[in-house]
This record gives C-alpha cells, structure tokens and sequence, in this order.
C-alpha cells in the first residue's frame, strides 16, 4: 500500500460512492470480557462491532472495517484502567432496539438500521444520524478507512482537541476568514474546523500543502497538523433544544487511533470521527458538566504525577551565540540574578552536546559540566537539556571516530530502525536520517525502535551520565521523530520516517506481557503518532529506574493521548508574531481540557519573525504577562536568527513589568502547586476556561448577544469571552491583553458571584462587581504603576501566598520560613484544599505518604468571619509552625479567637510596626492595618482542627 498524509479535504467518508454504511444487526450477545461488560454485533456484512461499559457513564465501541479482523485486545498507550467503577447494567430488545441501561445513561442501539444513540434519563444527549453513520472503505476497494458521523445540535460547542492552533476556543466557529485570509468575508462568518491528528514538525505553524486546498497556513488556522495529537473533543451543550430539549450537558469522545486520525465539524448539522488507518475505536463519557466529563476520561487515561514545584517557576532557555558554551550560560544566569528576576529553570540546548553526539557534552565549550551543574545549583538554577532521538554518525569535535557509547552500545544490542519496507523492499541495514537543529548544524545518525520494551529500557540507561553530572530534567526535542532527510532514496516528505518503514509495535501495557508479540511490526503511518508518546515514555521509565527516590519532570514537543503521565507538553516552534500571542489562551486552554496538565509556549516565540530582529518590547511585555499565570512558563529563543529576548536586555519599563507579574507567580506558587494537585484527583486543568467551574451560570449568553451587531467582540469576532481570559484554580480570573496597541479590554465577570478586583495586598479592596457584566479595563503595556493585565478574585475566595523568592528554595536553603498567607476574601463561603509536601524533589510522598492535606474553609454573617483549618491526611510537617489568616476588607475586629481562646492585638504606631512586631510574636496575634482595610492574624499550627473566628460590632463591620 502505498501510504501518504491526506489533507482533511481528501478524506471524505461523506462520499457514498466508495464508502459504505453498516446495515442491519442480524444478531447480537452480552458476555462478560473480564470485569467488564461486552456486547457483540453481528452484521449482514460480515461484520463485527463490539460495545464495552466502563462505568455508569463511559463506554467503548470497537469496529474493524476488515470482516475477518482478529480484534486482539488493544495495546493503546492512551488507556490506563480496565473499568473505572462497578456498575450495573439492565438490558432488553424493544423493537428492534437493543437498550443498554445503567443508573445515568441509556445507550439505545437502532438494529434494523445501525445508529446509537445515548440519553440522560430521557433527554437525547448524543445520537448518530438515522441513515448514514458509521461507514468504511471496504478492503476490496484497497482501503481500511474508517468514519462515525454524529449529530451536532444547533447551540453545543466542540473543546479539547489538544494541540491545535487557532484564535477560539470552539472549534466549531472559527472566523471563516482565518481559513482563507481576505478572500474569506468578514470576521462575523464562521465555519467549523476540519482538523486533522499527525505528528508533523511544522515549523512555524506554517507547512505548505497540510490545511485543505485554498486555506491560508499559519497559526490562526487550525486544520494543519502540529506536533501533538489527541483526538479527543468535548461537547458540550448550554442550552439543548429540539430534539435534545433539556438540560445543559457534556460529552467526550475519545478516538484511539494512532494513525491519521481526524474530526471534522464542518458537517453542518453533524460532525464526524474517523481514522486513515486501522479501528474505529472510540470512548464516550457522558456528563452533567465538562468538569464530570473530564474527571471520568483522566480516570480512564490515567491521572498525572505531581512534578517538583521548581517546574512551576520562570524559566530561560536559547539555541545560540548566548548559550553555547559555559561562560555565556554562566553569563545570562548570573544577569537573572544581578537583576533580581526570579528564575528557577535554565535551558541548554544541543549545544552542550560533542557534535551533536546526543547524551555526550562538548570538551571545548562545556569542558566540565558536573562542576558548572553543581556550581548554577549554588545559584538556584534546575538545569535541563535538549535530548532528541537521534543517535549520532558524525565525527566527535576534533573529527575522530571516537567510542561514543551510545552508539556503540545501540549497534550492539540491534536498537535502532532498520530500511525494512511493509512490501519487502528496501535493506536490512539500520535507517539513517538527518535532523537539522537550524542554521546548518545537523547530524545524520540511527533512531531507536522504541516499540520494544527492551529498547525502551536501554535508552532509559543512556541518562546515567547526564543525572551525574546534576541534570534536573529532560527538555524531549525532535520527537516524532523529526528530519530533514535520509541516505536512502527518500526524501522524507513528511519530515520523518518514509511512511511504509516498519517499526516495532508490542507496547507493554496492561493486556499483554513484554516478552510476547517481540516481532510485531507495523508501517510508521499506522503507528506514527505513538513514536514520541513512547520517546517520553523510554525516558521517564529510565529517570525512574536510574534515580528512584526522585520526582522527575520531561517538557516534550509531542505525543499521543497518554503522554502527560510522562511529561508536559511545549507548543512546538512559535514565531514572534502577535497572532501566536493571540491563538496562546485557546491553545492551552484545550490542551488542559484534553488531559494534559502542564504546557505553555515559548514566551517570545521561538523563531524570528525577521532575521536579526528582537522581540518587540510591547510583544514580550504582553506574552510574559500571559505566560506568568500558565502553567508552563519559559522565555526561548533562537539566537542564532535574535540577538537576545531575555527581558533584562531590554531597556525600561521592559525589565520592571516582567519582573513584576514573574514576582506575581512565585508569590502564587502554592496556589498553582495546589491547583495541580488538584488535577491528580480531578483531572481539571490548572489553567480552565470561564464555563469550568461555572456549571449552574451561563456564561456563554450573558455576554452581549452574539447574533446582533453587538457581540462581535472586542477582538473582532465572537468569543463571549472564551477565548481570551481564563481562571488560574478556581477563582482568578486572568483577562491578558492580546493585541497590539491596545490599553483597553473588556472583562467579563461570569454571573452568579460578585468580583474583587485582585491587588496583592499592596492597596484596600475596591467594593465588588457583580457578575453577569463586561465592561472596559484600562491596563497600559508600559506603565509601571498601573494594572498591565486585569485580574479579579471571585467573592469568597481563599488564595494562598508565600514571600517572595528568587527561586524555589531560596529562604529554606537559607535557613529562613517562608509561612503561608491565607487571603480570604469577603462574600459567600467556600473551600479550599492545601497539598503540602517536601517540594517535590523527592517521591516521598507518593511512596511514603509523606505529605499534608488541609481543608480550609470560611463562612461569613454580618457580624463574624470564621475560618476553619482541618488535616485530612497529617504525614508531614512543614518547616513553619505558623501562618497567617489575611481577613480582606473585614473592617476592625472587635475579638478574635483561635479554638475558643481570645487573639492579643498588637498596637504600633503605624501599619509597619505593628506587621514588625507581629513576625516576630511566639504566640498567636493579630494586627488590623488601616490602609488595606485587613485584618492580619498569626496563627501557630499545633492543632489538627484549628478555628479562627472574628467577631465584628455593627458600626465598623464592611458589608461585603
């Protein structure tokens, strides 16, 4: 066969020409598979499709468009469990309606006609067309293509999808005009997404030939493949009507197939599914409520680890003329430090490398890096490098075929790709590719067989010397694995491997054992995506096995779904424009709403938009504003085509403003520590957007109409606010400014809660906003004494702080606490949960249980503020024995108790002698600061319930 990417507009299941339907079900059974319940369709055809229940919401459905398919047990790296709850099942045929029912949904089965279609009690949530739906290619024809069509109701949305680019957050209205530029109309038109999955090295965002015929490539179109695929969507419905008339809901599906996979939403009335190569297998979740969805598929795919909280810092890193050798790296580190802009990580690309020899460092530029790790973790520096999966031919620097183990060892144990062709042609030898790191410098070399466990297990054996030398974490580049050429007679058109090489496929998962299937093979594009899902996989199995008593962390460019429980995910190559400033909320909102916990972009851009020229100053003002409340922060840049982008090169107020919001974020770094801690138990996303936990509001139709003149946004075209602020948790609201030129934005407060507009305890709180409005914020790119970015705290609100730190660390190594501030703002009560561990530098607290988790919650009358503090789980003991109780907007107490017994109040002359004196008190005390209009409490952590009560006389309580 010969195999080549197809374009979403050359993959056509509509066509009833050469694709057929499934018919009629001539029989059917329920067995149980396991501890899971199965049922099997039999088809006038020939064919089988298989039904399988997970949960009382989730299920699978399998079809094979070869008749004679074995269907083996699927060996898919996305799936982690084999049931995610017990459940029961009530089963009849009505009919000629199979009804599959559990306690939340019915799945009802057309056999007469083969459509499905799910309910909630008895509202149609989800439904197949009635007459052509589920269709093939058959195998006669020479194809093994597969699609599903669904209905798409008139008001649902489509989310998820993973990496994709694009300026809104729903797929399914994109500006037509973002599709084919100028020739598209008007921003006011809209057409849905044809999107496709294949891993693709698209530098730029901007390959040729990849989007349907006619559309414009770039970073606004998000029908171009990137370097990540997740074929996973989210509907999710506000307000259902005709035949879906009830209740919002939600629903996911996630397609498993690790070919070319694609979901198209440009179908009118309906959207389908559908894969180049293999299985139609697909999972439905159903759900209340995107958060329900998203909880039942990370139950299914696995939940991801907690990482070392330093990942959640600033970040630096540079391909170039400032980072390749020792003495400029040590340079750009010890400027972060001189201008006091905190930073944790510290980047070194592959110039550290001895001519590109992949796992080896340069003698000449980076002579001793053992001595240089050791000597930047002195300054609080976690250091990565850039890995990729190429193991290199070249000549060592000074031109010797010297031993380099890695390739000597990779030879011996045969762990490399060979020229194998699916029809037999090509030679036996190992495959040499090229990859090319930009501006001439490349290596050729062999790729590991990563399908095999036991390759798998030697690549994790070739980190033992960089973890010597005092390597943090793994930076996992070049992933698909990318390339520009071969020796062979390929030309490698789609920057990998030729499409019909074989490689292994026996994935070691749940089903099978690693000994078997070891001559499993299988042509690259039907297993293409898989290749840097099971790179993260190799490398992280391997930091494990190298350094088991450690947390380990990779940033990868690429994977599958299922690749977050190895590594966080970077966007790839953006350019320095300000359209990938714009596409950046939307792009990591949907990739936090596809699984992945931890990702972010390359603040700045990575590329150059012209050779030579920097980042403008307002562009990396804006972006790093943007990126300081992300959950993957990291200034990178090409310096080989820019001089420099770090923001201390530049002149003022460039250095001050990204200071201050980097400030911002290690001040929250408990915050965002805690909201992922959150995502290990939930699933929801660090970074969520404005419906996440708005379930019983809404916030798509309390903005200005989107069908009048007035709700085609600030930005030019429908967004009600999705697709350019998002919540940090639960309750900040982050409203960045995303254009150039701007000092104005509208901010869209969503209904149901009043709104505090966030000051950091530097000034008292403005009386709230009531939700359910927008309005215009003023926030200025260069002024250093005005808001640069609008962010407001829902009422209620319980925000944890720490003091400032340059990185991570700093005041414990220094011997100093660095207590926890509580800031519990006025309104409605609520909850928070507190996870508090050693950092997560070492894995204690997974494999010991070493770690604390507090439940702090407040209530508020007219006359009282109560605030409770309660260990759920108590094996470890923060190095503070106290924190503060920050009571915003409280007005002067009248008393304060701590567990019945009254507070002492401390008496200063002003604001900063008593905040002195009240540091410094051994007991528990209390201050009220007159400027801020808060109520400062000291509270000593001696007991596993605490209560913090403050009591208010009429006359000075504020009514919040």
């Amino acid at each position: 066969m010969a195999y080549r990417y197809v374009p979403p507009d050359e993959f056509t299941p509509e066509s009833r020409v050469t694709w057929k339907p499934l018919n009629t079900v001539t029989s059917w059974k329920q067995e149980e598979e396991g501890i899971v319940d199965k049922f099997t369709l039999n088809f006038d055809s020939g064919h089988k499709l298989y039904i399988y229940f997970f949960s009382h919401t989730s299920f699978r459905v399998r079809f094979n468009p070869d008749p004679n398919a074995p269907y083996v047990k699927s060996r898919s790296p996305a799936t982690q469990v084999e049931r995610i709850e017990a459940h029961e099942i009530k089963v009849e045929e009505k009919n000629k309606v199979l009804i599959i029912e559990t306690n939340r949904i019915k799945v009802k089965v057309n056999l007469t006609k083969y459509a499905l279609s799910v309910y909630r009690g008895n509202q149609l949530i989800h439904a197949d067309p009635d007459d052509y739906n589920l269709v093939y290619i058959p195998k006669e024809a020479g194809g093994e293509a597969v699609a599903n069509f669904k209905m798409a109701p008139k008001n649902a949305c489509y989310f998820g999808f993973g990496e994709k680019a694009g300026v809104t957050l729903d797929k399914r209205r994109v500006p037509k005009q973002h599709f084919y530029g100028n020739f598209g109309g008007d921003n006011k038109e809209k057409l849905g997404s044809a999107l496709t999955f294949f891993n693709y090295d698209n530098f730029g965002y901007a390959a040729p030939d990849l989007t349907p015929e006619g559309e414009v490539q770039g970073p606004l179109n998000p029908n171009g493949p990137l370097y990540q695929s997740s074929p996973f969507l989210i509907e999710h419905n506000p307000s259902p009507t005709g035949d879906f008339s009830g209740p919002s809901y939600a629903y996911g599906i996630l397609l498993d197939n690790t070919s070319q996979t694609y979901i198209n939403l440009r179908q009118g009335d309906q959207y389908y599914i559908g894969a180049l190569h293999g299985e139609l297998d697909y999972y439905f979740f159903a759900g209340d409520h995107v958060a329900e969805v998203l909880n039942e598929f990370t139950q299914l795919t696995g939940r991801t680890k907690l990482k070392p909280k330093h990942v959640f810092g600033y970040h630096q890193g540079g391909y170039g003329w400032n980072y390749n050798n020792k003495w400029k790296l040590m340079e750009v580190a010890l400027k972060y430090r001189q201008w006091k802009i905190p930073i944790d990580g510290l980047h070194v690309d592959v110039d550290l490398q001895d001519s590109y020899r992949t796992f080896t460092h340069s003698k000449k530029k980076f002579p001793n890096p053992k001595g240089m790790f050791a000597a930047l973790h002195d300054w609080g520096f976690k250091m990565s490098t850039n890995i990729t999966p190429i193991i290199s031919c070249n000549a060592d620097e000074e031109g010797e075929h010297s031993p380099y183990k890695a390739l000597d060892s990779g030879k011996q144990k045969n762990a490399f790709v060979r020229n194998t062709r699916e029809d037999g042609s090509g030679t036996h030898d190992f495959y040499i590719g090229n990859v090319n790191y930009g501006r001439g410098h490349l290596t050729w070399g062999h790729y590991p067989d990563l399908g095999r466990h036991d390759v798998q297990e030697w690549w994790g054996e070739q980190y033992r010397d960089l973890l010597d030398w005092g390597l943090d974490f793994v930076w996992q580049d070049m992933t698909t694995p990318a390339m520009k050429a071969s020796i062979h007679q390929d030309p490698c058109p789609f920057l990998s491997f030729p499409m019909d090489v074989m490689l292994s496929d026996n994935e070691e998962t749940r089903y099978d054992d690693h000994s078997t299937h070891l001559e499993d093979k299988k042509p690259f594009a039907k297993i293409r995506c898989l290749y840097n899902y099971n790179l993260c996989k190799a490398t992280y199995k391997g930091l494990e096995k190298l350094q088991p008593d450690r947390r380990h962390f990779i940033i990868a460019r690429g994977g599958f779904v299922g690749v977050h429980r190895y590594a966080g995910l970077w966007t790839g190559d953006s350019t320095s424009n300000w359209e990938f400033v714009r596409i950046n909320i939307p792009l990591i909102l949907n990739i936090g709403l596809s699984g992945q916990a931890i990702s972010g972009c390359d603040i700045g851009g990575f590329c150059a938009a012209f050779q030579g020229q920097i980042v403008e100053p307002e562009m990396l003002v804006r972006w790093t504003i943007m990126g300081a409340f992300l959950p993957w922060f990291r200034n990178h840049y090409d310096n080989y085509y820019k001089p420099y982008q770090e923001p201390y090169r530049y002149s003022e107020p460039v250095p001050s403003i990204c200071r201050k919001y980097i400030e911002l974020r290690y001040r929250l770094i408990q915050y965002i520590y805690d909201a992922m801690f959150g995502n290990t138990q939930t699933g929801k996303p660090i970074c969520r957007p404005i419906f996440m936990d708005e379930v019983k509001v809404g916030v798509y139709n309390n903005d200005p109409a989107a069908d009048d003149d007035h709700g085609w946004g600030y930005y030019g075209y429908v967004t009600n606010r999705m697709d350019d602020q998002f919540f940090l948790g639960k309750d900040l609201l982050v409203c960045p400014i995303v254009n150039p030129g701007q000092t104005n934005r509208p901010v869209y407060l969503p209904s149901g809660s009043k709104w505090y507009h966030f000051k950091d305890n530097k000034k008292p709180l403005d009386a709230p906003v009531m939700g359910g409005v927008e309005f215009d914020f003023y926030a200025p790119w260069d002024k250093m004494g005005s808001d640069n970015c609008a962010l407001y705290v829902r009422e209620g609100a319980i925000i944890p702080t720490r003091e400032l730190e340059q990185y991570i660390g700093e005041l414990y190594s220094q011997g100093k606490d660095n207590p926890l501030t509580f800031n519990i703002y006025p309104g409605r009560g609520d909850k928070y949960t507190l996870y508090l561990d050693d950092d997560g530098v070492t894995n204690a607290a997974e494999k010991e249980l070493k770690y604390r988790i507090v439940d702090v919650s407040h209530e508020e009358t007219h006359n009282q503020r109560r605030v409770v503090f309660s260990r759920k789980h108590d094996k470890f003991t923060p190095r503070e024995t106290f924190y503060y109780v920050a009571l915003l907007a409280s007005g002067e107490p009248s008393r304060i108790t701590v567990n019945g017994e009254a507070v002492p109040k401390e008496n200063g002359v002003n604001n900063d002698e008593m905040a002195e004196s009240l540091a410094g008190r051994g007991y528990n005390s209390y201050y009220y600061n007159f400027s801020l209009n808060t109520t400062f409490i000291k509270v000593f952590d001696v007991k596993k319930e605490i209560v913090v009560v403050a009591d208010f006389s009429p006359v000075s309580a504020m009514q919040a």
